[in-house]
């Protein structure tokens, strides 16, 4: 009798055949945006056919829905590790300034990564009421495990937390959306935006 974590060899398939048509949803969507992602470069990219895709998400529409959803879980996923490390910084006795700066640089680099989702689901698809939903819920669950972590590790308040969230994924989304060079002729390095919004942060969270 087969466990519920053994998987039949078709139900290996189809599920690889899903990451596959996942995984090139979101690499389109880096390379061109929600334009690029139709039905056949999608199949194609993945090596399946459009039958497969459409049998596994319904239309575009769907396959869209469940590229948002694995975006975002890689993003959560992502910023736990953070977090994680930070939390280890902070035993070892590293300053509030070197662990906010830390963090601002992984935000930063996070962002950066999957500029495509954030581009396709957070700004240009926001207003479909589906995909506002799914991001509405994602970034409330981000912003609550953001807030609560400054207030538990650096005694902040609420309404400090929340503003430093906000610096953070302000200029997170900015970072997804330009690059550095086309947001100001006077370049910064990230190291040296981690550090002054690192500082910015803890400003705000001494409010």
């Amino acid at each position: 009798m087969y466990s519920a974590s053994v998987r039949t060899p078709q139900q290996s398939r189809s599920s690889t055949s899903a990451d596959r048509m996942l995984e090139a949803t979101l690499r389109l969507l880096t390379e061109g945006g929600l334009g690029a992602v139709t039905v056949a470069a999608v199949a194609a990219s993945a090596e399946t056919s459009n039958g497969s895709l459409y049998h596994r998400f319904g239309d575009r529409h769907g396959l869209l829905l469940a590229a948002q959803t694995r975006a975002f879980e890689l993003i959560a996923t992502e910023t736990t590790t953070a977090f994680g490390r930070a939390d280890d910084a902070l035993a070892a006795g590293a300053d509030h300034l070197d662990v906010a700066t830390a963090l601002t640089g992984a935000a930063f680099e996070i962002f950066t990564r999957h500029r495509g989702a954030t581009r396709a689901f957070l700004i240009e698809s926001h207003a479909d009421a589906d995909h506002g939903a799914v991001s509405e819920r994602f970034l409330h669950g981000l912003a609550t495990t953001v807030t609560d972590w400054m207030i538990a590790h650096f005694g902040a308040t609420r309404a400090g937390a929340e503003s430093a969230w906000r610096i953070l994924f302000a200029l997170g989304v900015s970072r997804a959306l330009l690059d550095d060079d086309q947001i100001s002729a006077h370049r910064l390095t990230a190291d040296e935006l981690a550090r002054t919004t690192g500082r910015a942060i803890l400003g705000a969270l001494q409010e």
